[in-house]
């Protein structure tokens, strides 16, 4: 976290996202919502020169309810404040804005115990691996329309502690209000990984019991 000042006042913003736990920035995803999109402004009935003005006095009023989000430093205070103050403290939130390259992780852990992503090999599972799979299929259903509030879900869901291998949904909603802690560098790893094999649980999984049912079919058979 870095200190910056804003008049009379010194507050700490995030730099990276290690920074920054799921929970807050859940709030803040929940604030952007108010902003208007640089469509919605294209599309409203203006002048051009007015439609420029109003895209700079948008970009104003985004950038002052962002710095007001992540310092406490209310609206009304920014606006007493000098531009370079604020200007400055725009500067080291930028970040927000850049895409996030997820880093290939096995585990990690949080507050003392470590979770374990995945395998996707469904030949030492059961079928309670094929229901997680469809709970995991629904809420990426979710995430592609924007609700990132089921990632703890979706991560409580799949990611377990050595030796386990499912937990009842008691469990799940527990760990899910808990990953709500987690930063969310740890959310975008896991959450980009279980993404990309939550098809692959699925396939595998029907692949096995295809072949475990035609493998039936020929002991059936030969016993006949």
């Amino acid at each position: 976290m870095k200190e910056v000042k804003l008049g009379e006042k010194k507050a700490l913003v995030p730099e990276k996202w290690e920074e920054i736990k799921f929970s807050k920035f859940l709030e803040f995803m929940n604030l952007t919502k108010s902003f208007k999109t640089p469509k919605e402004i294209e599309e409203m009935d203006l002048e051009d020169d007015m439609r420029e003005f109003h895209i700079t006095l948008e970009n104003l009023k985004v950038n002052t309810k962002m710095v007001s989000f992540w310092t406490g430093v209310s609206e009304d205070e920014l606006a007493m404040c000098d531009v370079d103050e604020v200007g400055l403290a725009i500067k080291d939130l930028s970040f927000l804005s850049t895409p996030y390259s997820p880093i290939r992780i096995e585990n990690f852990v949080f507050e003392g115990e470590k979770y374990f992503l995945p395998k996707p090999d469904m030949s030492k599972q059961t079928f309670g691996t094929y229901v997680e799979a469809e709970q995991v299929e629904m809420n990426n259903a979710k995430l592609k329309k924007g609700k990132i509030e089921v990632l703890p879900e979706q991560i409580a869901i799949l990611c377990k502690k050595e030796g386990e291998t499912h937990i009842d949904d008691d469990e799940v909603d527990k760990r899910a209000e808990h990953f709500r802690g987690l930063d969310m560098a740890t959310i975008w790893d896991v959450g980009f990984f279980l993404t990309r094999l939550e098809s692959l649980l699925m396939i595998s999984f029907l692949t096995l019991t295809k072949e475990q049912l035609t493998h039936k079919q020929e002991l059936q058979q030969k016993e006949q």
